[in-house]
């Protein structure tokens, strides 16, 4: 894992570095045909929907919350 780190965008990099470079013919099609799309595994906003939305760290949030506006919501009446 050590001396890994960005392989992914380290391999789109080279692969528009074939695709810029001054060769031309056929080596700039396979370059191009090569290239694919590019998808962000990182924590950004390009995120994909695989996880889920809910954990129980959320979960115990949102019962202390709900126990607490209670609580406040007796304590005013």
């Amino acid at each position: 894992m050590i001396g890994n780190s960005f392989a992914r965008s380290k391999a789109m990099f080279a692969a528009i570095m074939a695709f810029v470079s001054p060769s031309v013919g056929w080596d700039k099609a396979v370059a191009l045909a090569n290239l694919g799309e590019y998808k962000s595994r990182g924590k950004g906003k390009g995120k994909s929907g695989t996880s889920s939305a809910h954990c129980v760290a959320m979960d115990r949030r949102a019962a202390v919350k709900a126990r607490n506006r209670a609580k406040h919501r007796a304590h005013c009446r």
